[in-house]
Parts: C-alpha cells; sequence; structure tokens
C-alpha cells in the first residue's frame, strides 16, 4: 500500500519505521521538508541503531494513499485534517490515533464521506534527539471503524498487525479506547505531576490516590455503556505501572519539556461526561486542575 502518516512524534515514527518494511510510507508534517531522517534503535536489539528515510510533504503522494494514519496529539487533530482535506479523496481511508477521546464527533463531521477509524496502542516510543527513536515497550493495538465505511476496511488491521504486532479489529472501538483512557487517567496526570518515571506510582503513597480514580472512571465508564469493575481497573492500572516501570508517561514529557499536554482530552473527557452523567470525580478534577495549573506556569514563564 501507499500510506501517509500525518504527524512525526515518536509513535508515528515508530509506525512509519515499521510499515516501511511492507509498504510505502510518506509523511506529512507541520514543516515543509521534503525528507524526514531519523536513526531508529529497535526494541529487540538496541544496539544496532537503523537509519530510515522517508518523503515528506508531497501532496501528490497525498492524493494517491490508500490509507492516512493521523498520530497526531489529540488538540492537533482538527488543525491536522484541515491541513489535508484539500489533497484527500473521499474515498481514502483515515485513521486516527492518538492518547485520550474527544475528537471523534469533529472528525466526523470534517470527513462525511471518508471511511473513519480509530486506533489506540499500546507500543511506546521515545525520542532522545530530534533525528533519533527508541522502541521502548510493547503492547496491543486496537482498531476499529467509527463510521459505516470505516467498517469495510477490517484489512487495515491486518497490515498493522505484520507491521507492528499484536492489532486487532474491534468491532465496538469505543470500548477500548475507554480501556485506554481509564489507564491514562490514573497513571499520567501522578508521573507529570511528580516528574516520575511510571514504576514509582507502586510505592505506598500513591495507593489510595489510585484508588479513588478508579473508583471515578469506573463509574463514568458504566454510565457510557461500558463494561467496567474499579478493582478490576485497579488491577489493570497496576499491571502497567510494573510492565512500564522504566518508562516516563507521555505527560510527564510534555510538561518536563514544557509542552501542551493532552490533559482535557484524557481527564478533561472524564471530567465533561461525568458532568453530562451528574457523577462527582473530586480526585480526577483536582488532577485536571494540577496540570491545568503546571501547564499555565509554563505559558507564563
Amino acid at each position: 500500500m501507499n500510506l501517509t502518516i500525518v504527524g512525526a512524534g515518536a509513535i508515528g515514527r515508530l509506525w512509519g519505521c515499521h510499515l516501511s518494511l511492507h509498504h510505502s510510507v510518506h509523511f506529512w508534517t507541520r514543516d515543509n521538508a521534503r525528507t524526514l531522517s531519523l536513526t531508529f534503535n529497535p526494541l529487540e536489539n538496541a544496539s544496532r541503531p537503523q537509519p530510515y528515510h522517508f518523503a515528506a510533504n508531497q501532496p501528490e503522494q497525498l492524493q494517491q494513499a490508500d490509507c492516512v494514519l493521523l498520530t497526531v496529539k489529540a488538540f492537533q487533530v482538527e488543525q491536522a485534517l484541515t491541513s489535508i482535506l484539500p489533497y484527500l479523496p473521499p474515498t481514502t481511508p483515515v485513521v486516527v490515533m492518538h492518547n485520550g477521546m474527544g475528537t471523534h464527533r469533529m472528525a466526523s463531521a470534517l470527513l462525511p464521506d471518508n471511511p473513519l477509524l480509530y486506533a489506540t496502542t499500546a507500543q511506546a516510543a521515545y525520542r532522545p534527539s530530534s533525528a533519533q527513536l527508541n522502541h521502548t515497550g510493547l503492547g496491543p493495538t486496537w482498531l476499529g471503524a467509527m463510521n459505516p465505511a470505516g467498517h469495510q476496511q477490517k484489512h487495515l488491521a491486518e497490515a498493522l498487525q505484520q507491521a507492528l504486532p499484536p492489532c486487532q479489529w474491534h468491532a465496538q472501538i469505543l470500548t477500548p479506547l475507554w480501556q485506554k483512557l481509564a489507564i491514562n487517567c490514573a497513571i499520567n496526570p501522578l508521573t507529570a505531576i511528580a516528574q516520575c518515571r511510571n514504576g514509582d506510582l507502586a510505592q505506598a503513597k500513591y495507593h489510595s490516590r489510585l484508588d479513588a480514580i478508579c473508583n471515578e472512571v469506573a463509574a463514568v465508564m458504566r454510565a457510557e455503556g461500558i463494561a467496567a469493575d474499579s478493582t478490576a481497573l485497579r488491577r489493570q492500572v497496576d499491571q502497567v505501572i510494573k510492565n512500564t516501570a522504566a518508562n516516563y508517561s507521555s505527560m510527564n514529557q510534555d510538561i518536563s519539556q514544557h509542552r501542551t499536554t493532552e490533559i482535557d482530552y484524557i481527564t478533561g473527557y472524564l471530567i465533561d461526561r461525568a458532568q453530562e452523567h451528574g457523577i462527582a470525580v473530586p480526585e480526577n478534577t483536582r488532577l485536571w486542575q494540577q496540570i491545568k495549573q503546571l501547564e499555565q506556569q509554563d505559558h507564563d514563564a
């Protein structure tokens, strides 16, 4: 296939490197550079970095893409979609992959005819410098349709599975999106506020806050029609903390590097849905406020 990846952050580059082993990959980025080069350190053999070179920002390649994979931050989705609309045929499938939730209605409005799909991944990557990429963690990827046309694109799950397994099709993609949101609500804000690795959340001093987060998230998920048990969710959070103990969360990295976070699409989205259902979420609200204060401090500075 001819694939265009919109967004050249860590996850976009990770998928680009793996997909390029089987397909033609072109990047669409915020700058006007016609090429994108990087050095990739694979998870299985990090001591042998591999160079990759991609074409970039070439409208004719975007027009000819068999699929577009959007890997920007949640708050960048609208701008990214708007930038590709002049070159995007209405039959081209678009896969949106980002942390958090809350962009699907806007994306559906901007792409009324395109097959629209959403994906969530537990694959992890880190950019130690602008031209370097490290694959730092394995995890499942789920792909599913957001509109009727998207349901005709199940073969894309097979392409992602071939490139970077495991990947599976999910008939109700909102379920894994909510499950990933729940994990992010628990881990991302706390690690960003404490500026700690994920594994540090295993300390006893975080237990009561993690319990409260999981109780609140599970209540909102159930109100949204998503099966959720707070005890099971807490176990999942503990497992992710253990599995990614050495990693820094994306929100931690954003705060440390004075970048805008995705808090409004993670904890903020949870709070919005909680208000819709009349559910109190005081612990998550406190975390949202703390992250917004840290962002404001960076902005003021």
